[in-house]
């Protein structure tokens, strides 16, 4: 007997199988459907069972016990063994784990969930399109005996489906624009770009691993957009599985009002190792909106006594001033060396320094003398000394304690990329970007 002979079209909607009656081959009615069991750790998973509803109460019947499947009807075997579950036992098949979302069930994961239960109507990270969608159906495809999940539905014509009104509404548009896209263009997402978000209520039965190479290869500014989207839960999942290194420059890239809520959620060891990949001047704008047992606790587990210091330092500026503003990871050097000695710092200390347009030069007081931009540097020869070429006559700088608003004045005026804070007594403390200020204006 063909099991799906009365079925013409290649794909089935889940929609559109929910209730279906289930029936023996004696003609004894069963229940009906509810949801499906699938083998989360295939790239197209296959049904292992179907999920059926009795006077309230949730069975399944494994897949291969059915004789029949329409979406007018389901007959199983007389002998079919009907089990009473909310979940499905783990399949311990070896087997080689392809797709995203299997990344959730392996390790010590025993029961799957449903699959309406993980991705019907729950926000999912689609990491092909690189945004957070809303699934509204699930496209499965008949293959010989087999039922495939292929495709999650996102798209307008879905979600007039599960409302039970694509007849009436394809012949209403049938009758007014017969060639209109919307009959035929279903939007979907390929199931092996889906990364579910488990909701509170099957956390348990779901472990979100992130260690794919699909999550890992956004760029952050990709996945600040995704952390958006999600509601607190679904951030708070992700967020937390970033590597450190990833974390902070996503948590770059968040609205301000989200960062700190992202970043509180962590533990003081996990949040610090966050910090000490940040920007100085970005931590302690993030630090300045915690409250203050938990920021020192955060302060407390950084590793590197440089940063902790200069963060330090930072958080004793008010924030609208450019001491609050400022970062203290700038390229500084003395005006004895040459622009060989120079380009030689600049390979070492490339990935500690947020600039290098404008050199500080300093003296043995640590008091700014000279300002040299790079372009200048670089159009002199390789043994010409910092003192002979430098800005020492007409040196731009601000105070720690000038207002932004003022220091956003003094560098649109001059035109300036970065512009350098002093103390009163002309210490060189830090410098401010134009991006530094540019967060400010936009915000």
């Amino acid at each position: 007997m063909e099991i799906f002979k009365d079925l013409n079209d290649i794909t089935l909607h889940f929609s559109k199988t929910l209730g279906i009656k289930i029936f023996n081959e004696d003609g004894q009615k069963l229940g009906r459907v509810n949801d499906f069991f699938i083998d989360y750790e295939e790239i197209y998973p296959s049904v292992l069972a179907i999920q059926y509803k009795r006077n309230g109460f949730l069975f399944y019947i494994l897949w291969e016990e059915i004789l029949y499947f329409s979406y007018k009807k389901i007959v199983i075997k007389n002998d079919a063994f009907s089990r009473r579950s909310r979940t499905f036992p783990k399949t311990l098949r070896p087997k080689s784990v392809t797709s995203i979302l299997a990344n959730q069930f392996t390790g010590s994961t025993v029961e799957y969930p449903p699959l309406g239960q993980i991705v019907l109507d729950k926000q999912i990270v689609d990491t092909h399109g690189k945004k957070v969608v809303r699934v509204n159906d699930i496209q499965f495809i008949k293959a010989g005996k087999e039922l495939r999940v292929t495709h999650a539905e996102v798209g307008l014509r879905s979600f007039v489906r599960r409302l039970n009104l694509e007849k009436p509404i394809d012949f209403l548009i049938k009758s007014l624009s017969p060639q209109s896209k919307y009959l035929t263009n279903d939007t979907t997402i390929n199931w092996k770009y889906v990364h579910a978000i488990p909701n509170r209520n099957i956390q348990k039965s779901v472990r979100l691993n992130l260690t794919n190479e699909d999550l890992k290869q956004l760029h952050p500014a990709d996945l600040a957009d995704i952390l958006e989207d999600l509601d607190s839960h679904g951030r708070e999942m992700i967020f937390s599985n970033l590597d450190p290194k990833l974390a902070a420059e996503t948590l770059s890239e968040v609205d301000e009002d989200l960062q700190a809520s992202l970043l509180n959620n962590e533990n003081p060891e996990k949040a610090a190792e966050i910090i000490e990949n940040m920007d100085t001047d970005d931590a302690a704008d993030l630090l300045n909106e915690m409250d203050d047992d938990k920021v020192d606790a955060i302060i407390s587990n950084i590793d590197d006594v440089e940063i902790q210091e200069e963060i330090q330092e930072l958080l004793e500026h008010d924030e609208d001033t450019a001491g609050g503003l400022m970062t203290s990871e700038i390229f500084e050097i003395t005006a004895e060396l040459s622009k060989s000695d120079v380009l030689a710092l600049i390979q070492q200390k490339h990935e500690e320094v947020a600039s290098f347009h404008d050199i500080y030069i300093v003296d043995e007081s640590h008091n700014l003398i000279g300002t040299l931009s790079l372009q200048e540097l670089l159009i002199h020869n390789e043994n010409a000394l910092i003192k002979d070429i430098m800005n020492d006559s007409d040196i731009k700088s601000l105070s720690v304690d000038t207002h932004w608003k003022e220091v956003a004045t003094y560098m649109n005026k001059y035109n300036m990329i970065t512009v350098p804070i002093v103390s009163r007594e002309n210490e060189l403390l830090g410098m401010i970007s134009v991006d530094d200020i540019l967060d400010r204006l936009l915000s």
